[in-house]
């Protein structure tokens, strides 16, 4: 039993040590998280926009020159959930900035049906912009592996900051400090 412990000790110390070198090698050209690990560019995508957008298409490259807020979330998702009236408050606080907002905000409900999440938001009056992901194949580009999961894209493309897992406003607000006045 005693050989048994120190063996896996040894081989989690192993394991730790070439985390830490691989870490710290990729950590120059990428951004790390519980989320995955991406590569400076954010990933492309294309989603139809839901409700407001009568359909109309939009890509990362819509969003060049303008910091994006990207979120995935879902309506049967509890912490989403609670978090989404802070998301409206913040989208409403852009609105009425009109175009002289920094920053854009673009939420993507994943794994869910258009039905689903068109009537979940009518019921709770939220008007922010949305899109759906029912395949997931935009949030697995992402390298979603939980939501909610929020990513700051700035105007060059690049993954500025990840937060995976509710944000309170305060926490939200901190996120997105600098973009919004």
């Amino acid at each position: 039993m005693k050989k048994l412990l120190t063996a896996l000790m040894a081989l989690t110390l192993i394991g730790v040590v070439s985390c830490a070198k691989t870490g710290k090698k990729s950590t120059e050209s990428t951004v790390s998280s519980s989320a995955g690990t991406y590569a400076s560019k954010a990933p492309d995508f294309n989603l139809n926009l839901s409700d407001k957008g009568n359909g109309r298409q939009v890509s990362l490259k819509d969003y060049e020159g303008k910091t994006l807020l990207l979120h995935f979330w879902a309506t049967w998702c509890p912490p989403c959930r609670a978090e989404l009236p802070g998301m409206q408050a913040l989208f409403e606080k852009l609105e009425s900035q009109g175009d002289a907002r920094k920053l854009e905000f673009l939420a993507v409900c994943v794994s869910d049906t258009e039905d689903a999440r068109s009537a979940f938001m009518k019921e709770n009056n939220y008007t922010f912009t949305g899109a759906l992901d029912q395949s997931g194949i935009v949030a697995a580009r992402y390298g979603v592996q939980g939501i909610p999961t929020s990513v700051l894209i700035g105007p060059d493309g690049t993954v500025l900051k990840l937060n995976v897992g509710m944000m309170s406003e305060e926490k939200l607000a901190q996120f997105v400090e600098g973009y919004v006045e």
